[in-house]
């Protein structure tokens, strides 16, 4: 008869200075990670537009900014890239704003009317322009 000799199983577990550092060594990535997201937050937001006094009733695009301005006057802003990939928004289609790259649609109040977004798109800052009347639009 053949003899096995078996040893019992032992996790080798890290003490925990080893943990510690394991974990310090991670802070770097972290940080990179952070900075890039406020950059590409940074980036994303659209310069200021101006928008003068006789923009159209309904949907209408400007330079990186998709507009609403409703029946009552009221005038919406909205940043022209959507909220799946990041794709610019350039069409206006029956009513809706129309993702190009994957199809994406949003209704005019910038709400999801079909996906694969999911969120919203990122309402901007309408503020008036007294010396032309109209309105200025910043992601501030």
């Amino acid at each position: 008869m053949i003899q096995i000799a078996t040893m019992p199983l032992s996790f080798d577990r890290r003490s925990p200075r080893a943990q510690f550092i394991g974990w310090l060594a991670l802070l770097p990535l972290g940080w990179a990670a952070t900075t890039m997201l406020q950059l590409l937050r940074v980036r994303d937001r659209p310069a200021p537009v101006l928008v003068p006094p006789d923009v159209p009733l309904g949907l209408s695009l400007r330079g990186d900014v998709v507009l609403h301005r409703g029946d009552d006057g009221l005038v919406r802003a909205f940043a022209a890239r959507c909220t799946h990939l990041g794709c610019r928004l350039d069409r206006i289609a029956g009513g809706q704003i129309v993702c190009p790259c994957h199809g994406s649609r949003f209704f005019p109040d910038g709400r999801v009317a079909a996906g694969p977004a999911t969120r919203p798109l990122s309402g901007l800052r309408v503020r008036p322009h007294a010396a032309s009347g109209g309105w200025t639009v910043d992601g501030d």
